[in-house]
């Protein structure tokens, strides 16, 4: 690790962190100065001028940075916060890139004025503003400030990565998607400055499960009783996850100890991870250990490889058939076990999205699901779907399509790669564009985001029109790439569709009815398309298509602006294709186009107002900036 890199990783953080409290109105709008850069009130606010005498890199900034401003927010009678913000497409304010934040105290001696701050001093320092009274973090601030620190020395280890890409396109399918899934997980959820972050891992055990890291992973089997069992819709009769997980020889293996135990007519083996094993099932299966309802066998299976998503793994052999298992890891602000409710519902959705498949003959072709109905998963007598230790121990078979996976001329790429440079400079636009032997100008590079977004938008576009739309981060959105054009999009994780009913029932479809906690938060039903709208503008748009405009803006030094048109000219090129109501078309014109401001997913408010505790990914929402109206004023 040299100290660029370690430097390149505070300022990754600092920025991320920075711009989503920016987003969140952390902080105050109000303090943005309205004088220009060069005046200031002295002793109290900086100038520019004061301020460059302590921190040059932001008067140099500055000068490069066309519309940037002082920003400046009081902390107490004599310090302020003080940093440089310009102008975003997606936002009001970011942090101009390269620049720090600083706290300032105007009656200090010159030289002593200004304190740079990293991320958790940052937090710090906003957590004595806010709550002066009690000037430490509170504890939602220290569960915030815990995933920061985990994120920093994570990030930082990423940057040693051992994902090889040369000759990347000459790679067989699925060699190509496990390169594909290490590149997507070096920064995992863009825009999120803990998202990084996988809490419950130490060093050693980081670098040995996490993708970047290329390292072989071997899974233990636990044998459950089979009336403590619930299994999946897809899970035909006699099934076991064995057969399509293990090798034919792993498989001998296993059915010789489960015959040499008396286990193999009482008993289904489920792999486990192998982090779960040393430290969630002693806490949660010990009288089922004990008892014999779920006993541990000494059958493994060798050579699996993370993907982007730590607890899916894939295979290192031959096979389209991956697996999802819990850890009782904490990441993104939840714990990362595989509940039954949740593949239940996933069942419920893939079904639905099936029959979308069968109205639309566009999605029947393009839009191709992986099977995720084979599932098991450990149900003691008593217990609900909603209990805390069935959670822990379950498996999930993900099996690719076979019509895409069986194509020599197809490959896989997540949309997160896209949005994801190597710490090395290289962009998977390079390798798309050397297979076409097409050099890298502003016009090559518009062309393959448009051929990105003209799929990914008609088929989601196509699925909005029915009433649902998939949960299409650049993680579970998965493009077909076949010989240089995009030709479809495989969908993955399919437990959070969302619907509206009503538009479901126009199309002549009806309610999954999901499983859904009492009393607790509901994401996947919706009153109508309007409310459904803010999914596309949210993970699809937000998150997912800015992520690939700001990393290939940065790796190809094309303007954001340019990038950002292209998006709008394939958004509503499909909308005018593929809407065909006209009720549907106005809406979608009006709220994505026409609309002063857009819905925002927040990510830090829902983590500190949880506080820690179980539960999925914490849930807010606020408002930001329409992109696509903010770029038809440029």
């Amino acid at each position: 690790m040299t100290m660029i890199e370690s430097r390149t990783v505070e300022q990754s953080l600092l920025e991320t962190l920075v711009n989503a409290l920016l987003a969140e109105r952390f902080l105050d709008h109000e303090a943005l100065a309205h004088s220009t850069p060069l005046e200031g009130a002295a002793g109290q606010t900086p100038t520019l001028a004061a301020l460059g005498e302590e921190v040059p890199t932001i008067e140099r900034a500055a000068v490069r940075e066309a519309g940037s401003q002082l920003w400046s927010m009081p902390l107490d009678g004599h310090t302020w916060l003080v940093m440089l913000v310009r102008p975003d497409v997606c936002q009001a304010q970011v942090l101009v890139p390269g620049t720090q934040i600083v706290t300032w105290q105007g009656d200090a001696p010159v030289g002593a004025r200004c304190q740079v701050l990293d991320a958790e001093a940052l937090m710090r320092t906003l957590a004595r503003a806010f709550h002066p009274q009690s000037p430490e973090p509170d504890a939602g601030e220290q569960v915030f400030l815990k995933a920061l620190a985990t994120t920093r020395w994570q990030l930082t280890r990423s940057c040693t990565h051992a994902i090889r890409t040369r000759g990347l396109m000459a790679q067989p399918p699925m060699a190509f998607f496990t390169l594909m899934e290490q590149w997507a997980s070096l920064i995992d959820r863009p825009y999120h400055p803990t998202a990084k972050a996988k809490e419950g891992l130490d060093e050693a055990e980081y670098v040995a499960f996490m993708a970047e890291f290329d390292q072989p992973v071997t899974l233990g089997w636990v044998a459950i009783r089979r009336d403590a069992m619930i299994t999946g819709a897809q899970v035909g009769e006699g099934e076991q996850p064995a057969d399509f997980l293990m090798t034919p020889a792993e498989r001998d293996r296993l059915i010789t100890e489960l015959h040499g135990r008396g286990l193999a007519e009482s008993h289904i083996a489920l792999p486990v991870h192998p982090w779960q094993q040393r430290h969630a099932l002693p806490q949660w299966l010990g009288e089922a250990l004990e008892s014999g309802e779920c006993v541990v066998l000494s059958a493994v299976s060798e050579r699996w490889k993370a993907s982007s998503s730590l607890r899916s793994l894939l295979p290192g052999h031959d096979s389209r058939h991956s697996v999802k298992l819990p850890m009782a890891i904490h990441s993104l602000g939840a714990s990362r076990y595989l509940p039954a409710v949740k593949m239940i519902n996933g069942d419920l959705s893939a079904a639905l999205l099936e029959q979308a498949r069968g109205l639309d003959p566009r999605l029947g072709e393009a839009l191709h699901l992986c099977e995720e109905g084979r599932w098991w998963g450990w149900m003691p007598e008593g217990a609900s779907l909603f209990d805390e230790a069935p959670r822990h121990l379950s498996a999930m078979v993900r099996s690719y399509p076979a019509e895409v996976m069986a194509d020599p001329a197809c490959r896989l790429v997540p949309m997160a790669v896209l949005g994801t440079r190597l710490p090395e400079g290289e962009h998977f636009f390079d390798h798309w564009l050397d297979w076409c032997s097409t050099p890298a100008t502003r016009e090559s590079v518009c062309e393959l985001l448009a051929a990105v977004c003209d799929r990914f938008f008609e088929l989601t576009l196509r699925l909005f029109c029915l009433g649902m739309l998939p949960e299409v981060h650049g993680q579970n959105a998965v493009l077909v790439w076949r010989e240089g054009q995009i030709t479809g999009l495989v969908l993955r994780d399919h437990d959070s569709l969302r619907i509206a009913l009503s538009q479901l029932s126009r199309c002549g479809l009806e309610d999954p009815e999901y499983r859904i906690k009492p009393g607790h938060a509901n994401t996947l039903y919706h009153d109508d398309p309007a409310a459904l709208l803010f999914w596309l503008q949210t993970l699809a748009i937000q998150v997912n298509v800015r992520a690939i405009v700001d990393a290939t803006a940065s790796h190809f030094d094309v303007e954001v602006s340019l990038l950002w048109q292209t998006v709008a000219t394939s958004l509503r090129g499909r909308i005018d294709e593929v809407v065909t109501s006209p009720e549907l078309h106005a809406l979608l014109i009006e709220q994505l186009f026409e609309a002063p401001s857009w819905p925002f997913k927040q990510l830090i408010r829902p983590i500190i107002a949880r506080a820690g505790g179980p539960g999925s990914m914490p849930f807010g929402t606020g408002e930001s900036v329409n992109p696509l109206r903010q770029i038809s004023n440029v």
